[in-house]
């Protein structure tokens, strides 16, 4: 809040004893201009009712006033002026008006009688009230969850330092808005909760292994986006404030009694700090109700049904909406009202990726055809560990491989408790033809089958089931995360085989056709510093890359290399040991290799490596590494800083924020061996670089 803002808060008496029957208002009332609503705030804020205290007359229709009493005022003394209270002597009501830069925002809600005002410019600048939907201003009446859901829930003497224990977690660093699941407790002033009046809120009755698993199901629920779901204050804190929203876990039901939880529609830009709340306990209700709550938060409605009428549906077989209520079933999803009946048709994917909010989808991390297909990963022994995300309704992600010819098993599988993705596996020939399919009545898919030496595609994609009317679903919402295992044999012993030195003594190593990192190469026993040559089977080629993502410069070589080290192109050594850290053995595709004595054809590519933004020279160094690393960049923060943290592949992280000067060692003697992921931070721009401990 700026150091110029005022604030004053207390309470008030009435302004008018005006008499208002809340007739149904169907077309908005002009309230004039928004100059004009500043200086009736000001004005009311002058006049002496109380000490230090303001009072509002709320106009709501010709010749129909409110008396508000007002909590709290926010003003800057110039443009921007705000009172938040409640409506004199009308239990359950709240009011919240503001003039900011020429625009009129604001609501009044009166739960009694169910009705909301909303307070709005239009594009000619007039100022209006109208009567409104109290759904499209708030959750209202959500369901409490069910008592078996609450039963794992933690004793209520839970302690502070037990909620704060858990590590920190995020599901996409860097993204472009964040929510926080806030579990610690929260004092909460000055937003529109409790008419403004502080909130004191008790920390949540869950346990740190369910306030894992809720924010493993709430991250499932915005997999598809670019929006990092934490429980890292600081990480909330690093975002601005129309890019945030807190989401408050906690016994303490002030905000709306009896309810499940409850949000304000469209709060997540407002950029004044005001949280959504979740009261249930259990994974179950509580990632439940986190994920509806936010969706509110994103402008999305309840989801019901007009026949039987009712304010939220419960689904239908294994399925429910997300803004409906889906403590009941284990598949809950978005939705855009396919099913019979539905009272809400919006589109909740395209509202949360809508420019409103600034977030937008995840970028698309496969091909989606097998001209565009991603190489797929594959280690030792032709194992497969592969993750991918199906973002977007349709989306598909094709993989390509080439094997000599062997078996073929492979899962397919989200790796989280609560997934909503229904995968379709298929892997094609060379040509494009299918040559298996699988969609079995569960979630997870898997091939298995025999090939012959070739090229391959594996596309994952998502589906429906039965049928969405009253049934199943589509695959609308059929969106998340998933994991390709298993293993793709070769009927070859090997295509290519390292030796320790030029003459071919020492050990040798036989590589089937597959990619490896250098830490996959020694792990077949390889070794970074000792190699030299390279023998290469007739018929095949091998790339070697200069980092273990198969980025940067990248050189095929074909045939019979005796010495890699004495290999010289465009004026620089070629030598395995010094630069190369990954490399792919694959068939050959030229024509025919050109040949020169005993060595045979180089041939130097270009891969999509994208420059760094923190400078051509950013190293991190050395990778693998066995106890530290040392960070060194020509893109400093202007006082010779940067900012590390270093976190695990699924989001937990090993090392927090953590300043440094340029070229100094980070220690990770402590972290246990296998790959992490370091995030870079100058102050202005972040690179994010995997990095291995050997």
């Amino acid at each position: 809040m700026s150091k110029m803002l005022k604030y004053i808060a207390g309470t008030s008496l009435a302004l008018l004893a005006t008499s208002v029957t809340y007739a149904q208002q169907k077309e908005p009332y002009r309230l004039g201009t928004p100059a004009g609503v500043l200086q009736d705030i000001r004005s009311q804020a002058q006049k002496p009712h109380a000490r230090l205290v303001s009072a509002a007359e709320l106009k709501i229709g010709a010749g129909a006033v409110l008396t508000g009493k007002v909590n709290t005022r926010h003003t800057d003394g110039k443009n921007m002026e705000s009172v938040i209270g409640e409506i004199e002597n009308v239990p359950g009501s709240s009011f919240y008006l503001q003039v900011k830069d020429g625009d009129v925002t604001g609501n009044i809600i009166l739960r009694s009688s169910k009705k909301g005002y909303k307070y709005f410019t239009d594009k000619t600048g007039a100022a209006y009230v109208q009567e409104v939907p109290i759904e499209s201003l708030i959750c209202i009446d959500y369901n409490k969850a069910p008592d078996e859901t609450a039963a794992r829930t933690a004793p209520a003497n839970t302690s502070l330092l037990d909620a704060l224990a858990l590590p920190e977690l995020q599901s996409f660093p860097g993204a472009n808005g964040v929510v926080l699941l806030d579990f610690d407790g929260q004092y909460v002033s000055g937003t529109l909760w409790n008419n403004g009046n502080p909130i004191n809120a008790a920390p949540a009755t869950l346990t740190e292994a369910q306030q894992l698993e809720v924010w493993e199901l709430v991250s499932e629920d915005f997999r598809p986006f670019k929006l990092n779901v934490t429980n890292s204050e600081a990480v909330y804190n690093s975002y601005p404030a129309n890019r945030r929203m807190r989401c408050i876990f906690t016994p303490t039901n002030t905000a709306a009694p009896g309810a499940g939880g409850v949000a304000y529609i469209g709060s997540f830009n407002w950029g004044n700090e005001t949280p959504c709340w979740v009261f249930n306990g259990g994974v179950k209700g509580a990632g439940d109700a986190a994920s509806h709550e936010v969706g509110h938060t994103f402008g999305l409605g309840h989801d019901g049904r007009n026949t039987p009428a009712e304010g939220y549906y419960a689904g239908h077989g294994n399925w429910a909406p997300i803004m409906g209520v889906g403590y009941y079933v284990p598949v809950v999803q978005w939705s855009k009202g396919e099913y019979t009946s539905a009272n809400q048709l919006e589109d909740d994917l395209a509202k949360i990726a809508s420019s409103t909010y600034g977030v937008g989808y995840r970028t698309d991390d496969a091909g989606g055809s097998t001209g565009a297909a991603v190489a797929l990963s594959i280690g030792g022994g032709g194992a497969v560990n592969t993750n991918g995300v199906i973002e977007r309704t349709g989306d598909a992600d094709f993989y390509s491989f080439t094997t000599s010819g062997g078996a073929l098993s492979l899962n397919f599988a989200t790796p989280t408790r609560h997934p909503n993705l229904d995968i379709v596996a298929t892997l094609y020939n060379s040509g494009g033809g299918v040559v298996v399919t699988d969609n079995p009545a569960g979630l997870s898919a898997s091939l298995n089958t025999t090939l012959a030496a070739g090229t391959y595609y594996i596309s994952v994609t998502s589906t429906g089931y039965l049928n969405p009317a009253n049934t199943g679903y589509s695959n609308y919402g059929s969106l998340g995360s998933y994991a390709i295992t298993g293993t793709i044999g070769s009927s070859s012993t090997s295509v290519a085989t390292v030796y320790k030195d030029c003459d071919y003594g020492g050990y040798a190593i036989g590589l089937p056709v597959g990619s490896y990192t250098l830490s996959q190469l020694q792990a077949r026993g390889v070794l970074n510093d000792d190699v030299s040559s390279l023998r290469i089977g007739s018929g095949y080629e091998a790339v070697l890359y200069k980092d273990d993502n198969f980025l940067g410069d990248a050189y095929v070589l074909r045939g019979d290399f005796a010495c890699l080290v004495n290999l010289v192109s465009n004026g620089a050594p070629l030598n395995l040991n010094d630069w190369t850290s990954s490399i792919v053995i694959q068939p050959s595709t030229a024509a025919a290799a050109r040949t020169t004595g005993s060595l045979q054809y180089i041939e130097k590519v270009k891969t999509a490596a994208a420059e760094s933004k923190l400078g051509t020279t950013l190293n991190v160094l050395p990778n693998p590494f066995v106890n530290d690393v040392v960070v060194r960049t020509t893109a400093t923060s202007k006082e010779g800083f940067l900012y590390v943290t270093v976190f695990a592949l699924d989001g937990k992280t090993v090392l927090p924020a953590k300043r440094i000067v340029n070229g100094e060692k980070i220690d990770l003697s402590g972290v246990s061996k296998g790959v992490y992921l370091i995030r870079i931070f100058n102050g202005k721009d972040t690179e994010i670089r995997k990095i291995i401990k050997q």
